[in-house]
């Protein structure tokens, strides 16, 4: 990190002696999506960044800090049914990058403070007629300040203080054309993440997984009109664990978590903008998502998706009995979910002066929507018998809402700096769900290993309630939830 910085030093006193154009952002932004009584999640950050070329070659650095809690409780009647999880943490990011342009190619490189590397070379032939790109990037993902506690202190488990990390390596390759004001291009990637946990110690998380997928652009770039078409797909095999790793006379390793998931994901958007003669913008966008993720039956042992007994410590475990501890669950099931979305906005140029005032209004729609039914297996096993039970679970819902932001923008006379303020507020409008029983037939596994289903499903609906709960509900969802603001400054010389 001390070395990223020093880089990005230097591409700041380089860019002041004026051999060469420059151009550079402060960026600060805050995003809080949730904050309720028992529930948070929240971002906040600042970031610089500069970049400068001197003939074929371009360099680019930024540093920044970044701010992010999420947290989840639970509150229940029982007490040892509370629990609260949370993960929060600072990053100090950095990045920088170097690129040389030839007559008919090009190569990148760029470094950041994962650690990550990458590395990609381009063709092309004149005027972009055909074009084609592939790409490395390889860098290790970490995770820190993961913390589950259990407000009974007699639990398998009351506390857990955790940290996930893993290695990842993905490719792409994309190519594309541009002819007159029209650009077709296809992009295909494709990765893999390993576990890296040889040096890590107690409770850790990590996963082995597959992904690939595909994005597809048209763009035409007329002198007052601009349309852009795009789909993309993922398609990613997950596979998340759990480990209690001791470090002893004999390194120690119990799976005590397992969770795999298949995801499948669609994404649609459209957007058309149009410039007018006084330098209004008028834009107009529609996006279509869905997500399909499928939890496969597991019938292994040691793979199943919790064993609390196997978290515990090997001297706290040899004091329990084993007959009484040994429990085990197996959760199963698929969650269906798609998003629609469409909007308009305005941008109006107004001048102060020579300067130039760009203030602008948002207003969309979107309508979300989601199916979930799961199964969770309970397993409890004794020295010469295993007993289990299954219970069904599914539960529907939706959300209506608007989107609104509003921003502004300064640009001096040469365009040579400018810095905009802008903040956007989620409004829910609408939310509905419910639980209810499954109409068509339950998936199980194959045979021989089928357990036995003892469905416990009621139906809840938002009734009863008076008109003052509605609306303190419904006002804390408008003035404390989805709330997101950015504030940037950047100049050009």
């Amino acid at each position: 990190m001390r070395n990223l910085a020093k880089i990005f030093s230097a591409t700041l006193l380089i860019a002041n002696t004026g051999f060469a154009w420059n151009s550079g952002l402060v960026q600060c932004d805050g995003l809080f999506l949730l904050d309720w009584k028992g529930s948070k999640a929240s971002a906040k950050g600042c970031s610089a960044s500069d970049s400068l070329q001197a003939g074929d070659w371009a360099l680019g650095a930024s540093v920044g800090k970044t701010r992010y809690h999420l947290g989840y409780r639970r509150d229940s009647d029982r007490e040892k049914y509370s629990w609260n999880l949370k993960t929060g943490e600072t990053l100090t990011t950095g990045h920088t990058s170097l690129s040389r342009d030839f007559k008919f190619f090009g190569i990148d490189a760029n470094i950041n403070a994962l650690p990550a590397i990458g590395f990609s070379s381009r063709v092309h032939l004149p005027d972009s007629l055909l074009y084609a790109k592939a790409s490395i990037n390889a860098g290790l993902l970490e995770l820190s300040g993961i913390h589950w506690h259990s407000d009974w202190e007699e639990d398998y488990v009351p506390t857990i203080d955790a940290t996930y990390q893993s290695t990842a390596l993905a490719k792409s390759f994309s190519a594309g054309t541009k002819l007159l004001s029209h650009r077709l291009q296809g992009e295909f990637f494709y990765g893999e993440t390993s576990p890296d946990i040889e040096n890590q110690w107690g409770y850790t998380f990590s996963d082995s997984s597959d992904f690939w997928g595909t994005d597809f652009r048209y763009l035409y770039d007329g002198r007052n009109n601009k349309v852009q078409l795009s789909y993309a797909y993922l398609y990613a095999d997950i596979r998340l664990f759990g480990l209690m790793r001791e470090n002893g006379d004999e390194v120690s390793e119990k799976r005590f978590a397992y969770l795999p998931l298949g995801l499948d994901a669609n994404l649609f958007q459209a957007e058309f903008q149009r410039k007018f003669q006084d330098g209004d913008r008028f834009t107009a966008r529609a996006v279509y998502g869905t997500l399909e993720i499928n939890i496969p039956w597991e019938s292994r042992r040691f793979y199943e998706t919790l064993a609390p007994n196997r978290a515990l410590k090997s001297s706290t475990l040899k004091t329990l009995s084993f007959s009484i501890f040994q429990r085990s669950f197996r959760v199963y099931g698929d969650i269906d979910g798609k998003i629609l979305d469409a909007g308009l906005g305005y941008q109006w140029n107004l001048n102060v002066g020579r300067w130039h005032l760009l203030p602008k209004a948002t207003l969309d729609g979107f309508y979300a929507s989601y199916i979930a039914k799961l199964n969770m297996r309970k397993e409890k096993s004794g020295f010469f018998h295993i007993k289990h039970s299954t219970s069904a679970w599914q539960q529907e819902g939706y959300v209506v809402g608007a989107l609104a932001g509003l921003s502004t923008e300064l640009q001096s006379p040469s365009n040579a700096f400018f810095a905009s303020f802008g903040m956007e507020q989620i409004i829910p409008l609408h939310f509905h769900t419910e639980k209810g029983s499954d109409k068509g037939p339950a998936e199980e596994p194959e045979p021989p290993d089928i357990p036995d289903i003892n469905e416990d499903i009621t139906t809840e609906k938002n009734k009863g309630r008076s008109l003052a709960e509605k609306w303190d509900s419904f006002s804390s969802l408008v003035f404390r939830n989805g709330f997101a603001l950015q504030i940037q400054a950047g100049f050009r010389f």
